[in-house]
């Protein structure tokens, strides 16, 4: 069909100059035009969405119930990016959870933000938490597991004080003892914990992560 219709234009073209066929190609035959741009543009569009555009980040943290504040997120995303060589479009920060549960109900919590939570870590797509202590129980209580921190996370003699613990095994870092206590607000009634997922894939940039906060 296409090849035929070169051929006609060629055929109908014939005898006019360039500016005549150009002029006669745009007034009868714009809308086959537009369309081949069209389907260029969303043949672009596919192609993004299944290699830069569905594209997980590196290394992902999310914050629980502290305040949404989109400065402080990105200097962590910056900085983490800085210290370790990651790209920082590579690594997500976000504070945007504030959540409700057991006995706990801050002001402006959002119902679907807790949905999305739980849904992004069954996923994967969640590698470290900031979280109070009490959240942590009440992830443990409905089946949350996270990862052990090892002595491979870290090389200082002082970490031992830094780590909390669950039974014998270690599986958070209390944020009051890294440079990011400054950042937060805790309490020692419930302490905020840097915790990661034990389903994450990402156990390097983890580790790294556990370095760059207990570093100074």
């Amino acid at each position: 069909m296409l090849k035929n219709r070169i051929e006609d234009i060629r055929v109908k073209t014939r005898n006019m100059d360039r500016a005549q066929k150009r002029e006669y190609i745009i007034t009868y035959y714009w809308h086959y035009m537009l369309i081949a741009v069209i389907m260029a543009a969303l043949a672009a569009l596919i192609i993004y969405h299944f290699t830069c555009g569905n594209r997980r980040p590196l290394f992902s943290l999310a914050i629980i119930n502290q305040e949404n504040d989109y400065k402080r997120d990105e200097k962590i995303q910056d900085g983490f990016s800085k210290a370790y060589g990651i790209k920082s479009r590579d690594i997500s920060v976000s504070s945007d959870y504030l959540l409700s549960y057991g006995s706990i109900h801050p002001a402006n919590a959002n119902e679907s933000m807790f949905e999305r939570f739980f849904l992004s870590w069954d996923s994967g797509a969640v590698d470290a938490v900031i979280m109070p202590e009490s959240f942590f129980k009440y992830c443990i209580g409905n089946g949350g597991e996270f990862m052990e921190i090892t002595d491979k996370w870290h090389s200082g003699a002082d970490m031992d004080q830094c780590l909390y613990k669950q039974g014998n095994a270690s599986t958070g870092i209390y944020i009051d003892s890294t440079s990011l206590a400054g950042d937060f607000t805790s309490s020692s009634k419930d302490p905020l914990l840097l915790v990661f997922m034990k389903n994450s894939s990402h156990i390097t940039e983890c580790m790294d992560f556990v370095k760059f906060v207990t570093k100074g």
